[in-house]
């Protein structure tokens, strides 16, 4: 009855409009950890492809749902939220209590004065909410965030601006989430440099006593970027982790029949392996990195249905498992993240009027025409500069296309 409850008052918040603000990812239709880093990607690609240099840092958060203070929430959000919402908001977050039991023998009833419940439905949307500030904090400033993920990046033409416009950003962004009641580690916070040739001064920036040190990859959201915008480690750490769940699944096929592998090799295996991939795997460069990755794709196959002297061809077992090849995926998920993203209804991000910008539909070919903009191979990772595989898309897309059918119609076009 809770989850019903909760379901009720989140609709009505989401009434509200969009609140949150347009850098936020999380917890948002039509949007996701993909769409959050390919802003992040896009803004990295286009500053390097004017010969900039990029900073980017990802500050790190103690308990993040476990700090929201109601009083705050509510000073900060009781102006744009409806009072009868906000009071109803308030009996949400006020007046919780809890308990340990161990071995039968019950701890003293404790009053929770602080925080949101954790694995609730409500809890992601109001801690959203909460940081809503950060949009108005940093000026001159490209702002990623995913739920209490952030990712602030900024621009400059020497190290040294860069580094100036990081401690200042690095400075507000610690002091605000501390006035809102965060608790913030200066020390785990990851920073970056993005440029075309490798930055060699890196040298700590002192926020107070503590410092934060440069490094060469910068994890976001799962996923590695490199220093100079390749993916190399991401995809050896990928390989490796994708090896350790073959050998996994090859244990537990003994066990089940065929269709519960299908099952453990599209959650665990594939899940894992292609995710983010409208990020990097347009981005390998080589034949041997295609090899390598076509060759685990197939070999986790194999184990699913157990072929392991290698007896049916790839083809065989693309029709028992009914999957993508791993370039077709590359095809499908950039032409579905493309099309998504441009015709949502809700408030669309900034990638996508780039997007626009570098496309448009020929009513007479019934084609998407596709803009490369870009100058230097850094530049041709922006999302808006490698839609080539649109120009395959054969229906009007422009104003959107219900979820099914457009997965339909697209499977139609790549998967061949």
């Amino acid at each position: 009855m809770s989850k019903l409850y909760e379901r009720v008052v989140l609709e009505r918040l989401n009434q509200c409009g969009d609140l949150e603000g347009n850098f936020q990812h999380g917890f948002k239709e039509q949007r996701s950890t993909t769409t959050a880093m390919l802003e992040l990607q896009e803004y990295v690609a286009s500053q390097m492809d004017k010969g900039k240099i990029v900073g980017t840092y990802s500050i790190d958060l103690s308990a993040a749902f476990d700090l929201l203070r109601p009083k705050m929430f509510y000073d900060q959000l009781h102006t744009v939220i409806p009072m009868n919402l906000m009071q109803t908001l308030m009996d949400f977050l006020s007046g919780r209590e809890f308990r340990v039991e161990i071995n039968n023998t019950r701890s003293q009833t404790r009053h929770l004065k602080v925080g949101c419940v954790q694995g609730s439905i409500l809890g992601p949307k109001l801690f959203t909410l909460y940081i809503r500030g950060l949009e108005n904090l940093f000026k001159e400033t490209h702002l990623v965030t995913f739920a209490d993920d952030s990712y602030v990046s900024v621009s400059g033409n020497s190290i040294e601006e860069v580094r100036d416009k990081i401690k200042e950003n690095l400075t507000r962004h610690d002091d605000f989430l501390t006035s809102i009641g965060m608790v913030t580690n200066v020390e785990k916070t990851e920073l970056i440099y993005f440029a075309r040739t490798p930055i060699t001064d890196l040298s700590p920036i002192k926020i107070g006593p503590k410092q934060v040190i440069p490094g060469k990859k910068l994890k976001v959201l799962g996923i590695y970027f490199e220093e100079n915008l390749q993916w190399k480690n991401h995809v050896n750490t990928l390989m490796s982790k994708s090896k350790h769940i073959i050998a996994k699944m090859r244990f537990i096929s003994k066990y089940v029949d065929l269709q519960a592998m299908k099952k453990i090799l599209t959650s665990h295996f594939f899940g894992s392996m292609y995710y983010g991939c409208a990020v990097w795997l347009n981005e390998l460069t080589t034949a041997m990195e295609w090899r390598k990755l076509e060759t685990l794709h197939y070999k986790a196959i194999r184990v699913a249905c157990k072929d392991y002297r290698r007896k049916k061809s790839r083809n065989e077992l693309d029709t028992i498992f009914n999957r993508a090849r791993p370039r077709q995926w590359m095809q499908y998920i950039t032409t579905k993240t493309a099309i998504q993203v441009t015709t949502m209804k809700a408030k669309k991000p900034p990638l996508a009027q780039k997007i626009i910008d570098n496309m448009y539909y020929n009513d007479r070919t019934n084609k998407t025409v596709i803009m490369d903009t870009s100058r230097t191979r850094a530049g041709r990772q922006a999302f808006q500069n490698r839609l080539n595989c649109m120009r395959d898309v054969n229906f009007d897309w422009r104003n959107g296309v219900e979820k099914n059918k457009l997965r339909v119609e697209l499977k139609k076009i790549f998967f061949v």
